[in-house]
């Protein structure tokens, strides 16, 4: 049954993930013929072909829904401050809902929300899901998708909010699911989050951040493997009916009824899910007295679950929860518990880098430590403490795993425990796994397997590390600046602003708590790209759109040294970051300055004199880059690009906008003088601003100027080769648009 497994998983990359695949399934369909079975062959032929329409249904989306009503459940929302978001259940699909909370009453009606409700809303707007925009970026519309969500709809008010009263089976389980939520809620933190977690396989906002945790430790394969419990429990209760003198057949009858409903409580939990199905189909083969290999019920179960849920095989969680339990059956059974771990963590490496872009060091020793932990102590504490939720003495058990769950964060999160390895490709993901699993059963811990793993591994961290590519990145950032730049082989990176959103002030109440760009966007981005330090941070000036998201930055990567304009010391933002971070450099530049940094040299044009960081204070930078001239102006006004071009007489060949576009940046007289073949422009999707300006993009309509911009083709980055001439702009959205010839003078 391998074989109609490896199919099904195939057939499910092809539809969903990547094309070139069929280039394997096309060779495992030989295979197969040559087998000359032709039951295997029709059997593979008939799986294929009704996986094809289940895939070919999930891919179609939806067209735009009409919302008149719809069904809200407590379990899958979220509150943060004045804003209620989550998903909503409508006639004809689901879709992710935002809504502004008015008042601080209705706040905490939502708070104490407790039963599913039907809702009136009056929307303000439909629109597909938002993609990624920049490289590295999680693909949340994806994710989305996969739960067959593609719309967020924006809600302006509610015209009637009404208890749901469930008739459908599915409706009357998702109550009891919530009830189980709420009950569970009353628990103390850390041991609520795991009850919540691996009794009903809910997930909130505080859970979120401790699956982070979990991931950047390299142990998320426990929950991932959440279906270990669920195996532990049945574990117990056969034990219990052993000892009660109950029929095993009683139990197994039982229990074809009983999983089947807790499966529809969890939901699309891969590791739940494959132990269920795992247990269903044991019970079901042994009732038909049909004896097949533990690598045949291996391959039907995951065939059941990739039914109930394709995408399982290209998230994260699926792919670790399969794969380890498929390296199980071929571990070489003499292994101790250290070599077993030993191996598990190889097999689970090459995903986790994949999806993270870095190894913890401490990942091996973590495991061998929490996975006995999580076993002997965890487990059995969720369980009894899920019974008695209101015993006072959980809340010193629960001190305890917060200065466990503080520890771990630390080591998580330290950079000096952290390697960022950039993002594995494919090809070679899928390469290090067949490895690893021949390694896997082996009975030597120091074999050829290992030797040209860990060569691949470093083979690729040398390659994200010493790319023979330099680049500008225009960083999608939104309404706001940040552009990366590096060098190729020994790698120099700078970074000129960071991006930020203004915070306006608000009730109590109504604060928010968000992650800036920083973390979503740029860090994601670095690490993608096997960055793990910025060289040289520029800041132009003191605007919330360029340095609001810098200490975020500094609090979360390593920063070498701080250039900014003189004067911008002496903001507060600046003075506080030279406060607390001692260790980094701050330096303050003025016109005639020259950087020599390796390969990439910088003029400072501006400012000349002292000033306090406005737009007419922006750190200007002319920068040659490999053959090519670069100019950097923050949010300069035409005033200043005036006086500079008094002192200065020059030429570019490319030009990043000032201040978005803006009329009040870009003068006539600069675009004449320094004639640009193309210019780069960052601004927001439909902001507020109108940026860039009519005014604006005439003028460079006028003087023959080409530009880009970030709000139509998300980040923007020019690559040059280190060996040769070449070089080419791609777009994230939209892909390669100028190569060689057309770019250059």
């Amino acid at each position: 049954m391998i074989f109609p497994a490896l199919a099904i998983i195939l057939l499910i990359t092809i539809y969903f993930q990547t094309k070139w695949f069929t280039i394997f399934l096309i060779i495992l369909m030989i295979r197969i013929s040559l087998l000359k079975n032709w039951q295997l062959d029709l059997l593979v032929i008939s799986l294929i072909l009704i996986f094809a329409i289940r895939c070919q249904t999930l891919k179609v989306v939806p067209d735009m829904p009409q919302i008149t009503t719809g069904l809200i459940s407590p379990d899958k929302v979220n509150i943060n401050g004045d804003i209620l978001s989550g998903e909503m259940e409508t006639t004809s699909q689901s879709v992710k809902f935002i809504y502004r909370i008015k008042t601080q009453t209705e706040q905490k009606r939502w708070q104490n929300l407790e039963r599913m409700v039907s809702v009136q809303p009056v929307i303000k707007e439909i629109k597909p899901v938002t993609k990624p925009r920049n490289i590295g970026e999680f693909n949340y519309a994806k994710y989305l998708a996969n739960k067959n969500i593609n719309y967020n709809v924006q809600i302006d008010r509610f015209k009637s909010i009404k208890e749901f009263e469930p008739q459908k089976i599915e409706d009357r389980i998702n109550v009891l699911r919530i009830h189980i939520i709420k009950y569970l809620a009353k628990l103390p933190k850390w041991l609520r989050i795991h009850a919540q977690s691996l009794i009903v396989g809910y997930t909130g906002s505080d859970n979120k951040d401790f699956l982070k945790i979990l991931s950047a430790l390299g142990i998320i394969h426990l929950f991932s493997l959440s279906g270990l419990h669920v195996l532990i429990i049945l574990t117990i209760l056969r034990k219990l009916t052993s000892f009660f003198r109950i029929p095993v057949e009683w139990v197994d009858f039982l229990m074809l009824f009983i999983l089947p409903m807790y499966g529809i409580l969890v939901g699309s939990k891969s590791g739940i899910w494959r132990a269920i199905v795992l247990t269903l189909v044991s019970i079901i083969l042994k009732k038909l007295r049909i004896s097949l290999s533990r690598l045949d019920i291996f391959s039907i179960t995951m065939i059941i679950c990739l039914f109930i849920y394709p995408f399982g095989i290209i998230e994260m969680g699926g792919q670790l929860s399969f794969l380890l339990a498929f390296a199980i059956l071929y571990l070489y059974k003499g292994s101790n518990f250290f070599q077993m771990t030993f191996k598990m963590n190889l097999v689970s490496l090459p995903i986790i880098c994949f999806y993270t872009y870095q190894i913890n060091w401490l990942t091996l020793l973590v495991n061998l430590i929490f996975i006995p932990f999580f076993s002997y102590v965890i487990l059995p504490i969720t369980l009894i403490s899920s019974l008695t939720v209101n015993w006072h003495f959980w809340s010193i058990i629960n001190s305890t795993f917060e200065k466990m769950y503080v520890t771990l964060d630390f080591f998580a999160n330290n950079s000096f425990f952290v390697l960022i390895t950039g993002k594995f490709p494919s090809w070679l993901v899928i390469v290090l796994l067949i490895i690893s699993l021949f390694y896997v059963e082996s009975k030597m811990i120091l074999n050829k397997y290992l030797f040209h793993y860990l060569a691949l591994i470093l083979f690729c961290i040398a390659l994200n590390k010493f790319p023979i590519f330099g680049s500008v990145n225009i960083i999608d950032v939104g309404q706001g600046d940040s552009i990366l730049i590096t060098t190729p082989l020994v790698r120099r990176t700078f970074l000129i602003d960071v991006g930020g959103k203004l915070n306006f002030s608000t009730k109590s109440w109504a604060k928010r708590l968000s992650h800036d760009q920083v973390e979503t966007t740029t860090l994601p981005f670095l690490k993608s790209k096997g960055i793990s330090h910025i060289d040289r941070l520029f800041l132009t000036h003191k605007d919330v759109d360029h340095i609001g998201n810098v200490e975020t930055l500094l609090k979360n990567f390593s920063v070498r040294q701080i250039n900014f304009g003189i004067g911008l010391e002496q903001n507060k933002r600046i003075k506080k970051l030279i406060r607390k971070y001692p260790q980094i450099k701050f330096i303050g530049h003025k016109q005639g300055d020259v950087l020599n940094t390796g390969s990439i040299k910088w003029q400072v044009l501006w400012p000349k004199h002292r000033g306090i960081g406005e737009n007419s204070d922006s750190l200007t930078l002319l920068a040659s880059i490999k053959h090519r001239r670069w100019l950097f102006t923050g949010d300069l006004d035409i005033a200043s690009e005036k006086k500079i071009l008094q002192d200065y007489h020059f030429k570019v060949d490319y030009l990043k906008l000032g201040h978005h576009g803006s009329k009040t940046s870009m003068g006539e007289q600069l675009l004449s003088t320094i004639q640009p073949k193309l210019g780069f422009i960052s601004a927001g999707v439909d902001n507020r601003y109108g940026h860039p300006n009519q005014e604006t993009l005439i003028r460079l309509k006028k003087h023959r100027v080409k530009y880009l911009n970030t709000a139509e083709y998300g980040m923007i980055s020019w690559y040059y080769n280190f060996f040769d001439d070449k070089e080419e702009i791609t777009t994230f959205l939209k892909g390669d648009l100028i190569e060689d010839s057309r770019v250059k003078k």
